[in-house]
């Protein structure tokens, strides 16, 4: 997370400083397996912190918004950090939104799955029944036969945006309910089961098993093909990674930051 909001912060002021640094793509996976929340949601209510101390789950909460979401081994995480006035991703939060649901939609196709994006008019966090990311899609999010299989969220600062997204390889939906609070009126076993059927995974979807490396490539070659663009691979620099140190031992490795419920990332420095 301190390394996501990194590149979104050293982006952002290379743009303020006149200069047009192109997009950072990022795919990368959790060890050990974190649960991470939205930047306003409650921890004290939607944690089930001596479930994830029994299960060697961590947490933490993301510098974008949305709902919690359990990041384990079968998994890809992305991120994506560029500029409002790109025209490849340009427009309100929306339609940004759509441009690049475009691109994981096409990750999918390589690798056999044919999705499409939810309706834009979708109610997404009011249709959910828990605190769940995959509880319910949001408008212009990825599902498969109408359950999400990729959730994202994003957030914006100095013409700069991040965009997080979780795509699920294989998904274990009790897994995710121990380490969440559950409201009390809600019964666990017909809430888990609802849950489940909202929601999909690409091993389901392709009746096989789909390795990190394999969906990895397939997601970097769907940007590229749906952006018309090359990827290079580049390196941390050292201004990257200073900051990266500094964001996580003032906010992602602090318990109290983590503890309360936060505003979209604050002005950059």
């Amino acid at each position: 997370m301190a390394l996501d909001e990194a590149l979104w912060q050293h982006f952002a002021a290379q743009t303020e400083a006149g200069a047009q640094p192109g997009p950072i793509l990022r795919f990368y996976g959790w060890q050990p397996a974190a649960l991470s929340l939205g930047y306003a949601q409650r921890a004290e209510r939607e944690v089930n912190f001596k479930a994830c101390e029994e299960l060697g789950v961590e947490w933490v909460r993301r510098p974008t918004g949305g709902r919690a979401i359990l990041h384990d081994f079968a998994e890809l995480t992305y991120s994506l950090v560029g500029s409002i006035e790109d025209p490849q991703f340009s427009g309100g939060v929306l339609e940004s939104y759509r441009k690049i649901s475009g691109a994981l939609v096409e990750g999918l196709r390589l690798l056999g799955v044919e999705a499409e994006m939810a309706e834009k008019d979708r109610r997404g966090h009011a249709d959910a029944i828990t605190s769940a990311c995959f509880d319910a899609p949001s408008a212009y999010e990825i599902t498969w036969q109408g359950r999400k299989i990729i959730g994202s969220a994003q957030a914006r600062q100095h013409g700069a945006f991040l965009q997080q997204g979780t795509i699920l390889l294989s998904v274990d939906v009790d897994k995710l309910f121990r380490v969440l609070e559950l409201p009390a009126r809600l019964d666990r076993a017909k809430t888990i089961a609802q849950v489940a059927r909202r929601l999909t995974s690409i091993e389901e979807a392709r009746r096989r098993t789909v390795s990190y490396e394999e969906a990895q490539q397939a997601f970097s070659q769907g940007f590229a093909t749906h952006f018309g663009i090359a990827l290079p691979q580049n390196e941390l620099n050292s201004a990257e990674a200073a900051l990266a140190l500094e964001l996580q031992a003032a906010k992602y490795d602090n318990l109290a930051w983590n503890m309360e419920r936060q505003r979209p990332v604050p002005a950059f420095r």
